[in-house]
């Protein structure tokens, strides 16, 4: 653990939401669509992380002169986190579930969207670690930004969205006309069958190398 322990709250909450949880979603991975127990692979992950005697320190509560063990405190904190930060969908009992890769794409695409503009701008693609793939075509955003900050424009959109797993930029490109240059991306790779079948509007099944051999085509026929 990268965050020093202390038997405190505060110390709980850091350690569940920085450290923890993205361990959980790791091995949540493997379940794909199916239910799991997040309290037993959070349990088995406390036993490897800490001691005993660590996991049986009391530390009083809230407002309080109670006192609980550190063991009970991340057993709030870790669903707490893991359903507000949508990392993982409560479906009751104790279950949870991955949400679906095209849930996650439409959320990012809700706010995705620059003001249309025939200004110069950036067009730039992302998409996630989990999902990137090598010598095939894989989920990639393709999206525009005209702030010159293709950085902070994904920054913003991850914050907003509360992505859990935070986008990688593969590749950007500064370019006049932006609106229409990533529109005409946009719609030759869905002619090309490319786009996804969710509700977002800017994912694609494809690779970089496609997206810039589209792009060089426009540029030369502008």
């Amino acid at each position: 653990m990268t965050i020093l322990f202390e038997p405190t709250r505060s110390y709980v909450y850091n350690a569940a939401r920085y450290e923890l949880l993205p361990k959980i979603a790791e091995i949540a991975r493997d379940f794909g669509d199916e239910p799991f127990l997040l309290r037993d692979i959070t349990k088995r992950l406390l036993s490897e992380t800490y001691t005993q005697e660590q996991l049986d320190t009391r530390v009083k509560k809230a407002k309080s002169d109670a006192t609980e063990k550190i063991s009970t405190i991340f057993g709030f904190y870790v669903p707490f986190l893991a359903e507000n930060l949508r990392v993982f969908e409560n479906v009751g009992g104790g279950l949870f579930k991955n949400y679906s890769l095209d849930e996650e794409l439409a959320e990012a695409d809700a706010v995705a969207t620059d003001v249309m503009s025939n200004d110069s701008g950036i067009i730039y693609t992302y998409s996630f670690p989990s999902i990137i793939k090598t010598g095939a075509k894989f989920p990639i955003k393709v999206g525009l930004t005209t702030t010159g900050d293709a950085d902070a424009r994904v920054a913003q959109q991850c914050k907003q969205t509360c992505c859990f797993e935070y986008p990688v930029i593969l590749k950007t490109w500064e370019v006049q006309r932006v609106a229409a240059v990533e529109d005409a991306i946009h719609s030759i790779l869905e002619a090309r069958g490319s786009k996804r079948k969710a509700p977002g509007v800017e994912w694609f099944d494809t690779t970089v190398a496609e997206v810039e051999s589209i792009l060089s085509f426009i540029q030369q026929t502008a």
